[in-house]
């Protein structure tokens, strides 16, 4: 089963790697980028190497897409391993308006569509005002749809589905498990780096209870460290 996301690009929802017996379920910022790239080198035994297709950007993502757990290839998969990693929501969220909307300002004037910004999505929201009316955002943006979806959206409600689920601040434990699997070494690199660090111990608690309500499926579903 495959997975067409819109844009002419279509990879699995796990990156299965069969010689290992492993598949790995991505959710966007949660280390996922990161974690491509090393799948690419153990797939492939090189480091992968951005560049234009057809006078278009091919980066890890249009190798490796980040999909629906609901397309999910269920019947390859009985005698895989299957591992994912979480993060814990309001950091994911956090992580998610610093990169996106701060540092690629994807919700500036120029992205936003009339529509967008007469139904009340103001350009360079402040995280306050992304937070309250993120169903706005997140309609007439696909970008950030994406990378707020909930983890469960990505990895499934349940966790016994799983192998091992890594929180992020065991990325060098995974690291670590796949070079012994793999026989290779494996290091993890830092690929998203954009966007200032924002400390959830500065959020007001309105802006904690909204973003809890939003992921609460995730924290129903998860633990997070």
């Amino acid at each position: 089963m495959q997975f067409d996301d819109g844009t002419r690009k279509t990879a699995y929802v796990a990156i299965i790697v069969d010689k290992i017996r492993l598949a790995y379920f991505p959710a966007p910022k949660v280390a996922c980028t990161s974690v491509k790239y090393m799948f690419y080198k153990l797939e492939n035994g090189r480091d992968f190497v951005d560049g234009v297709r057809n006078s278009s950007m091919f980066h890890i993502h249009s190798y490796y897409g980040s999909a629906p757990f609901s397309a999910a290839p269920l019947d390859r998969l009985t005698t895989h391993e299957r591992i994912c990693i979480v993060r814990d929501p309001i950091k994911r969220f956090l992580s998610c308006y610093s990169n996106r909307v701060l540092f690629h300002r994807e919700l500036s004037e120029h992205h936003l569509s009339p529509e967008a910004i007469a139904a009340g999505a103001v350009p360079d929201p402040s995280l306050e005002l992304f937070t309250k009316r993120l169903k706005i955002y997140r309609k007439h943006s696909p970008s950030i749809r994406h990378h707020t979806d909930p983890q469960t959206h990505f990895l499934g409600p349940d966790p016994e589905f799983y192998s091992k689920i890594y929180q992020m601040s065991e990325l060098d434990e995974l690291a670590s498990d796949l070079s012994l699997k793999s026989g290779m070494q494996l290091d993890l690199p830092h690929a998203q780096t954009g966007g200032e660090k924002i400390d959830p111990r500065d959020l007001s608690a309105e802006t904690v209870d909204q973003i809890r309500d939003f992921y609460r499926k995730d924290y129903e579903a998860y633990s997070f460290a």
